[in-house]
C-alpha cells in the first residue's frame, strides 16, 4: 500500500485544482477501508495548498441526508463544521452555467445527475482533475479533465 500510497500523493501534488466527489468526504468522515488513508492523504494535501479544492454544494446534500434522516444534530453539526472549516476549498453552488453543462454531460456521456452536476462544477471551476470513486466517470476525460479513481491506488 505504501507504493501505491506515494504514487497517489505524487498525483496530488502534480495537481494545481481538484474537485472532489461526495464519496471522497463520506470515505474520509466514516473512515471507510480502505480508502481512509488515500483520503487522509487528500485533505493534508489540500490544507497544504497543493493542490486547491472545489466542492459542489451538491456534496453538502448528500452528506448532510443521513445525519437529517437519523435525527443526529450531533453528527450534523459536526459534518457542517469539517466542510464550512476546509482549508484552501471552494463551495461552488450550482448555478444556471452549471446547470447547462450538467445537462449536456447527462446527454453526452449518460452519467447520472449528481455526477453530471459535480463534473460540470469541477469543469466550470477549471479544476485539473475530478477525485471520485466512481471508475465509470474516467469517460469524461474527453472533457479535459483527468478522473483521479481511489481503486487505483487502494
Amino acid at each position: 500500500m505504501a507504493v501505491k500510497r506515494a504514487r497517489f500523493l505524487g498525483e496530488l501534488k502534480r495537481l494545481r485544482k481538484v474537485a472532489l466527489d461526495s464519496s471522497i468526504l463520506i470515505y474520509h468522515l466514516e473512515d471507510v477501508e480502505p480508502y481512509a488513508e488515500l483520503t487522509e492523504a487528500v485533505f493534508a494535501a489540500i490544507a497544504e495548498g497543493s493542490p486547491l479544492a472545489v466542492l459542489s454544494t451538491l456534496s453538502v446534500t448528500e452528506l448532510l441526508v443521513q445525519p437529517f434522516m437519523e435525527g443526529r444534530r450531533d453528527r450534523l453539526a459536526v459534518l457542517e463544521r469539517f466542510i464550512l472549516s476546509l482549508p484552501n476549498t471552494r463551495l461552488i453552488p450550482p448555478d444556471y452555467r452549471i446547470a447547462r453543462e450538467a445537462a449536456r454531460l447527462r446527454a453526452a456521456y449518460g452519467v447520472r445527475t449528481p455526477d453530471a452536476l459535480l463534473t460540470a462544477t469541477a469543469l466550470s471551476e477549471k479544476a485539473d482533475a475530478f477525485v471520485t470513486n466512481d471508475a465509470r466517470l474516467r469517460r469524461l476525460k474527453g472533457e479535459g479533465i483527468g478522473v483521479v479513481v481511489l481503486d487505483d491506488y487502494a
